[in-house]
């Protein structure tokens, strides 16, 4: 399997006041470049970053930045759509989604994505907690996709579809349980400054 990662930085952050949140500072420096350490050795260096707004800082990244081709930040689906196109060899290609302002995603995302595939499916989506002792949740911004679905997606966004979950739902798509006690923040949900600011001072996170 020849898979590209694509982080998603192209959102509002309205319930951050609007900032562009992957760029915000944890622990010296911002989030999308922890998410970017964890990411890129799982795909080999091959990463897209979806984005907006801030595009030279994006750009310093040294990744391919794509900015969406449908206006009006009409959601992730759209830079899901962005990244799809940009694919070497669509027939062949897979696309690891996941935010570009979540630091502790698993360093085995895509291997345990993979292996949880099966006969048939096309698509795979985790399950995981926001923090430990909540319940699994959907992780739509934690998928791998095959590149063949590009049709569907764009179908789906002009049908008026917005959600990642929804679209991924009607796919060939395994559900993944990421389980394990090292897992219980892997999907940590920031919403505004006081929650990123608590995952900063947590002792002993990966």
């Amino acid at each position: 399997m020849r898979v590209t990662a694509l982080l998603l930085c192209g959102g509002r952050a309205t319930r951050m006041g609007g900032v562009d949140k992957p760029l915000q500072t944890f622990r010296g420096r911002p989030l999308v470049e922890h998410v970017l350490d964890r990411i890129a050795p799982q795909t080999d260096g091959r990463v897209l970053i979806s984005a907006n707004r801030h595009l030279d800082d994006y750009r310093r990244l040294g990744h391919p930045v794509l900015e969406d081709t449908l206006p009006d930040f009409p959601g992730p689906l759209a830079g899901i759509l962005t990244g799809l196109e940009a694919l070497a060899a669509p027939a062949d290609d897979w696309l690891l989604v996941v935010s570009g302002d979540s630091p502790c995603l698993p360093e085995d995302l895509l291997a345990r994505l993979i292996a949880g595939l099966g006969a048939g499916q096309t698509a795979a989506m985790a399950l995981g907690r926001e923090a430990p002792g909540e319940p699994l949740r959907s992780q739509p911004l934690a998928s791998l996709v095959h590149a063949a679905h590009r049709a569907s997606l764009a179908a789906a966004l002009r049908a008026g579809e917005r959600r990642v979950e929804g679209w991924l739902s009607s796919l060939p798509l395994a559900r993944v349980a990421f389980d394990r006690p090292i897992d219980g923040h892997a999907f940590a949900n920031i919403n505004d400054r006081s929650e990123l600011e608590r995952l900063e001072r947590l002792e002993g996170l990966r």
